[in-house]
């Protein structure tokens, strides 16, 4: 199970990805967009993801104003917030082109049907993320997947039965695509909040890529029991849950007055998540053998087969005769039933490590 993100393969048996979020923390200007895909680069990150927004294609101006002015309040609402942060058309053609010079994926959220079809006629639709309150919009859903590109959707504010039928409108066209668990609410302020068995549900339930769209900050959260829940343990819990990449905000300075900085990882940290990502996938392998690290500890801890009694020459062994005692160094105990048809070659006196060459 994977998917390609333009250069980048997610997937079962591919190293974890971590994809930085630049969301609207450039503040609409490309200069500090440009800033961010090589702040992400330089801290070793292979894909960076922005948001292309066209206002009046994916909102109504007044209705909008009734339900997000609250939330929204310092910009007026959703809609100016957005008016004030986004980048234009030219914009991102600029930043693809300087993405593919600096040598990162650029990977977008289109928040419309026609801002899909921008992102193909600019070339930025290497694969189309789609944001959580999109999720069960069947008819941009529709019509993105018939541009025939891999769709990486977040399942946010979402129910099974809505994460059902886009999954089915993706099938039916056979785009590749992968499932996000995200949480809406920025940030989670506790465990309870983050749900992260939904990552292992989802890849059993689709048998697709899963990944975990996280928004805790990176000094991670106080639990209900009031300990520190640190961001790496919420990733190594994503990571055995089945995830293989994570999506995180990203901003140049954490101190920024917008809505998002606050909880994102600026430069350092998000040069330090992907070392620890990378440490956590290493230690999530599931490949079980006897490893080289172990062979020191398993030459004394494994078990032979000993004789408990004088057994004479040419005598049939039976089990009453054999004893499991360290170390494993002889006939391993494992394999007691293949000697019980077998005769002693020779006498074997009580107490010794049996050995093929005292048996036909």
């Amino acid at each position: 199970m994977k998917i390609n993100i333009g250069k980048v393969t997610v997937g079962d048996n591919m190293p974890f990805v971590v994809i930085p979020e630049a969301c609207d923390n450039h503040h609409g200007n490309l200069s500090e967009a440009k800033e961010l895909a090589y702040a992400a680069k330089k801290a070793g990150a292979k894909i960076i993801k922005f948001q292309l927004h066209l206002p009046d294609e994916e909102m109504d101006r007044e209705c909008i104003r009734k339900t997000s002015a609250s939330m929204f309040r310092k910009w007026g609402d959703l809609y100016g917030f957005i008016k004030k942060n986004l980048l234009s058309v030219e914009d991102h053609a600029e930043l693809i082109r300087y993405c593919n010079k600096i040598g990162i994926q650029y990977f977008c959220t289109p928040f419309s049907l026609k801002a899909a079809h921008i992102l193909r006629e600019i070339g930025g639709d290497a694969a189309y993320k789609i944001g959580s309150g999109e999720t069960e919009d069947l008819p941009f859903i529709d019509g993105t997947a018939r541009l025939g590109r891999p769709m990486v959707i977040s399942t946010g504010m979402s129910t099974v039965k809505e994460i059902d039928m886009t999954v089915s409108v993706l099938k039916k066209f056979g785009v590749p695509f992968s499932l996000m668990h995200c949480i809406s609410t920025y940030p989670p302020k506790s465990e309870g909040e983050l749900h992260l068995g939904v990552i292992g549900e989802l890849k059993r339930r689709y048998k697709v890529t899963v990944g975990f769209s996280d928004h805790t900050p990176p000094e991670g959260i106080v639990s209900s029991h009031g300990v520190h829940l640190p961001e790496s343990a919420i990733v190594a819990e994503a990571i055995g849950q089945g995830a293989r990449f994570i999506e995180k905000h990203f901003t140049l300075d954490r101190g920024a007055r917008d809505a998002d900085s606050s909880f994102s990882h600026d430069p350092k940290t998000l040069k330090d998540l992907i070392k620890t990502c990378a440490a956590l996938d290493g230690a999530a392998d599931s490949r079980r053998d006897v490893y080289k690290n172990e062979r020191g500890v398993w030459i004394w801890a494994k078990r032979s087969l000993f004789s408990t009694k004088d057994i004479k020459k040419g005598e049939k062994i039976r089990r009453e005769m054999l004893v499991s005692k360290r170390p494993g160094t002889g006939i391993r105990s494992k394999e007691y039933r293949s000697l019980l048809m077998k005769r002693a070659k020779k006498d074997i006196p009580q107490g010794k490590m049996i050995s093929w060459s005292d048996l036909k």
